[in-house]
């Protein structure tokens, strides 16, 4: 029985993690730096990722952004370096995420390696 209940759990595990994205979509490329600034600037975003609430995180033209996570929230300053997004916000750390573009929908790779879309509201 002991066996058979760590089985099922050791398959579920298996199973979630292989259900996040770690890739970028075949057809996402790399964004110039300034075509990046302008996809986010004055813009509102939602996040859905593989697990935890969706995000709603605002990207202010002045640099600064607000974000809510379920209960949470946090603001800080944004930049672009590359084809990256950085942010630095009060309780989150420091950190520079690779972005990249399909048509219309952005993508970005997450410090845990979860590439997420980025959905304009």
């Amino acid at each position: 029985m002991k066996s058979s209940v760590l089985s099922l759990w050791f398959v579920s595990t298996l199973a979630c993690a292989q259900s996040v994205p770690t890739e970028f979509p075949q057809q996402a490329a790399p964004m110039a730096p300034q075509a990046l600034t302008a996809a986010l600037a004055g813009k509102v975003y939602s996040v859905k990722p593989a697990k935890g609430p969706d995000w709603r995180w605002q990207f202010k033209a002045d640099g600064y952004f607000f974000i809510n996570v379920g209960n949470f929230s946090d603001s800080g300053k944004w930049s672009v370096k590359d084809s990256a997004l950085c942010s630095e916000g009060r309780y989150i750390k420091a950190s520079c995420n690779e972005v990249r573009v399909d048509g219309h929908d952005l993508y970005l790779k997450r410090d845990s390696g979860e590439v997420v879309k980025m959905t304009v509201q």
